[in-house]
């Protein structure tokens, strides 16, 4: 089994090829982020609402990652697989929309941290289905 306690360092494409170590270190980052929010405001303040709102957010999109790494780990060939890689896609996919937000932030991985496809195959299906689309408007566009 390969070794998921530090992220890998090459660019991040597909959802098959994330780590739990990345999903632990884009939220240990959100979480330094956040925690200071927290504590900074004032009791039930709407700025301290909205952190620990982001915090629940962070924790159940984390949470529903690892669990669909350990399902896909554990099950590789479930029928179920593409649905697995479509739901960790989504959960990554908001752990990164909230990190985005601090992109400027020391600490924020660029090559990791970005959207993903579910998998190279699916991948390729949007790729053809867009140039399809494109050369259908293209087409359209100069029998006008």
């Amino acid at each position: 089994m390969a070794d998921t306690s530090t992220p890998p360092t090459e660019p991040l494409h597909y959802a098959v090829d994330l780590t739990q170590a990345d999903v632990q270190a884009v939220q240990a980052f959100l979480r330094e982020q956040i925690s200071p929010m927290e504590g900074d405001s004032s009791f039930g303040s709407p700025e301290q609402r909205a952190a620990r709102a982001l915090s629940s957010l962070v924790r159940t999109a984390a949470a529903r990652a690892d669990a669909m790494l350990k399902r896909l780990a554990e099950f590789p060939d479930d029928r179920h697989r593409a649905d697995n890689l479509q739901t960790l896609r989504q959960s990554w996919q908001s752990l990164v929309e909230a990190a985005e937000e601090w992109a400027d932030t020391p600490g924020f991985d660029r090559r990791r941290w970005r959207e993903v496809d579910a998998d190279p195959a699916s991948a390729a299906l949007r790729h053809r289905l867009v140039a399809k689309q494109r050369a259908e408007t293209s087409t359209t566009g100069t029998k006008a």
